[in-house]
């Protein structure tokens, strides 16, 4: 949900950070998240992770320079485009699916996520004394709600009260960022341009 509404806050800019944001937010899932998932370590997951070679190849063609062909560019700028409309369509299909099993503990884990994570995302900003465009775009990214993958992590490798407390704080933290998005946005743009 960050990638389009920071294409929408900062332009193509603002994407090209929150799309490094999320590659390491999602190595981060295909990692640490299943090894706490599944509570034990294993190799295999991280070799079988089709993000981290994306991500280790990104890295290589920036740091060296490299510059892509023509066709290999525009072929990832249309999927780039095309993955926001289907990530949006994937996040409504799957809320209609999920149910609020507790929504004590879903909200008070929505309040925390939306709430903290902002925070956190500030004290990033002010420890590492990002500005502009990078801490406008970061700041928007630590607020957004739960993002489903971590349902998708939890139903395969965690319990299933587990899993329906995840659904429930994914259902909960969505309808709660209608709320607080435009507050966040209206911050970033306000105060890191």
């Amino acid at each position: 949900m960050g990638l389009p509404i920071c294409l929408f806050a900062y332009g193509k800019l603002g994407m090209g950070i929150a799309s490094s944001i999320s590659a390491f937010i999602i190595i981060s899932h295909f990692t640490f998240g299943i090894f706490l998932a599944s509570k034990k370590i294993s190799f295999k997951v991280l070799i079988e992770s089709t993000p981290v070679y994306a991500v280790l190849i990104s890295v290589v063609l920036l740091y060296y320079n490299i510059k892509a062909p023509v066709f290999i560019e525009n072929t990832a700028f249309l999927l780039a485009y095309s993955t926001i409309a289907m990530i949006l369509m994937s996040l409504g299909i799957a809320l209609t699916k999920l149910k609020v099993f507790s929504f004590k503990n879903a909200v008070i884990s929505s309040f925390a996520r939306l709430f903290l994570g902002p925070i956190i995302g500030l004290l990033i900003i002010y420890l590492f004394d990002l500005n502009g465009l990078a801490a406008g775009v970061l700041f928007i990214q630590t607020a957004m709600p739960s993002a489903i993958l971590t349902y998708l992590v939890g139903s395969m490798y965690s319990s299933k009260e587990t899993v329906n407390s995840i659904a429930s704080t994914i259902v909960v933290s969505t309808i709660l960022s209608f709320f607080t998005i435009p507050i966040i946005v209206f911050i970033a743009l306000k105060y890191f341009i």
